[in-house]
């Protein structure tokens, strides 16, 4: 179980290196576009959280020496990366990605990431 739990971390950090990935690599480019590369990895990030939360609780729902995890946490978290998707998919129909959905879908991003860094 742990080994599962380990290769689902290794997914989300994929997940989340695509996504920042994709959307810092449109900072030079005028007009900016939304690269289908962004959204699959939000999804990737997404999905794998979802599992992670799930084998951890599985792994650890009798031991009480572990931490309970933060399901505030894990919620805001999860809103953050759905709304980095339903501004993706807005967006997607259009050729062009506007600078305020960039910025705000970049901005998202990295406070999900200062979140699960920072939020104890």
């Amino acid at each position: 179980m742990q080994f599962s739990y380990n290769l689902f971390l290794v997914l989300h950090f994929i997940g989340i290196s695509g996504l920042l990935g994709g959307l810092l690599a449109q900072i030079p480019n005028k007009p900016k576009q939304l690269q289908k590369l962004v959204l699959h990895s939000a999804w990737l990030a997404l999905l794998a959280g979802l599992v992670m939360v799930g084998l951890n609780q599985r792994m650890n729902s009798n031991d009480p020496t572990v931490e309970v995890l933060d399901h505030i946490k894990i919620s805001v978290k999860f809103t953050v990366v759905a709304l980095v998707l339903l501004i993706g998919y807005l967006s997607r129909k259009k050729s062009i990605l506007s600078n305020k959905a960039w910025a705000l879908m970049t901005l998202l991003t990295i406070s999900n990431m200062a979140i699960a860094v920072f939020w104890s």
